[in-house]
């Protein structure tokens, strides 16, 4: 178990090895890390559902379920977060080979397994082509969610945190619009950093909707690093997580490559994390 009032969760695949030239995709040997998990103490899983997992991902049959629920049990290790990581191919709010009514019953059929998997959290980026940027796209984005998602949220008692590269009164103002108790942020250290966005300001913003944590380290303007190695000020975004008495969810989202030492890698960023935590703790 973790050494603080944080849950840590991996990014699934993070203690494999890397055998893609993508960094995050869903690993074919899913099975052999709940072991690793369970070994290096971390709590639970974030899932990914993305394109190249379209149609073998255990998340979509009543049997792949059953498998993934058995591992999460038997090794303790919990199915906490999901990430809906194939809207950054197909963008929720742009017709291309589907339409967006398509796609919006692919998520809510996606939001139905998740549920019966006993995931509590989606993760939903809205970066890249499925970005909102723009206030036509987030009055559209906010449209259908209101028109077509809540009542489910409601009535499978499941959240949906959002990550966005919006600037944090930006994501305070879509997420004030959507008013519900069920849609959350997801802020992840590492992107806001390369945005240039100042941790402070954009915890503070968006304190009263925060619900799930991103670690890792990237460069401003550029690609993700080792922790420390970037321009996240750590010390910054978890006195100020403290300041707020922010308790969800933490996700290792880790820099690696086909050449990294994973499990070496986690335990130094296990080690690194705790360290800043006892820091921002005991000042």
């Amino acid at each position: 178990m973790t050494q603080s009032k944080f849950s840590f969760i991996l990014v699934q695949g993070r203690s494999l090895s890397q055998i893609k030239d993508s960094i995050q995709y869903f690993p074919i040997n899913w099975k052999e890390e709940f072991p690793i998990l369970e070994s290096l103490g971390f709590d639970g899983i974030e899932w990914i559902f993305d394109k190249d997992s379209e149609l073998t991902n255990p998340l979509l049959t009543k049997i792949g379920r059953n498998e993934m629920l058995n591992f999460s049990k038997k090794y303790n290790v919990k199915l906490e977060n999901i990430v809906f990581d194939w809207f950054l191919v197909h963008p929720l709010l742009v017709d291309d080979e589907f339409d967006v009514e398509e796609k919006l019953k692919k998520f809510l059929f996606l939001l139905d397994a998740s549920r019966q998997s006993g995931f509590k959290r989606i993760i939903l980026p809205l970066m890249e082509k499925n970005s909102i940027t723009d206030k036509n796209a987030q009055k559209k984005f906010i449209h259908i969610i209101q028109d077509n998602v809540l009542d489910y949220l409601e009535k499978w008692k499941i959240e949906i945190h959002l990550e966005t590269s919006l600037p944090p009164s930006e994501e305070y103002d879509v997420l004030k619009k959507l008013n519900s108790k069920w849609i959350k942020s997801c802020f992840d250290m590492g992107n806001s950093a390369s945005y240039g966005y100042d941790p402070e300001i954009c915890i503070e913003t968006i304190s009263e909707y925060l619900g799930s944590v991103h670690i890792k380290d990237r460069k401003l303007h550029g690609s993700s690093v080792t922790l420390g190695e970037g321009n996240v000020n750590f010390d910054k975004v978890f006195e100020s997580l403290n300041r707020i008495n922010f308790c969800g969810p933490i996700s290792f989202q880790i820099y690696r490559n086909r050449d990294s030492d994973d499990i070496s890698l986690l335990k130094n960023s296990l080690t690194f994390i705790n360290e800043i935590i006892s820091k921002s703790v005991n000042d």
